[in-house]
């Protein structure tokens, strides 16, 4: 799997320091690569990919040193890999890593909503 990963880490840099926050084109890219990465590797790499993906994305909105429009684009999409997982639920043990994620994304963007919505960005 590290040969398609290779693109992802400048990629990720990128995301997660906010260098592309005038720039969503740069996110979206990642999102459709990842995608068409995943379609290519076994149903355990995919999971891998996507949780990589899901925490890149959730990282980025959880960094209060980035503006705050790029978190809240980075919010946006963090349910994009979210959901490629909930698809390749095959055994319980996924499933229960699938809703740990779920829930921690919902006690993050919650906290996160009302920050954003303190200070006039959402």
């Amino acid at each position: 799997m590290s040969h398609y990963l290779v693109p992802f880490s400048v990629l990720e840099q990128t995301i997660q320091a906010g260098q592309c926050a005038d720039s969503p084109d740069v996110l979206y890219y990642y999102l459709n690569v990842t995608e068409e990465y995943a379609e290519r590797l076994s149903i355990n790499d995919a999971v891998r990919l996507h949780q990589r993906v899901f925490y890149v994305l959730l990282d980025t909105v959880c960094d209060t040193s980035l503006a705050l429009h790029w978190r809240q684009t980075c919010l946006d999409k963090v349910y994009l890999p979210l959901s490629h997982l909930k698809h390749l639920i095959v055994t319980y043990q996924d499933a229960r890593n699938y809703f740990k994620m779920e829930h921690n994304l919902r006690i993050l963007s919650h906290y996160f909503l009302s920050s954003f919505e303190q200070q006039g960005q959402y």
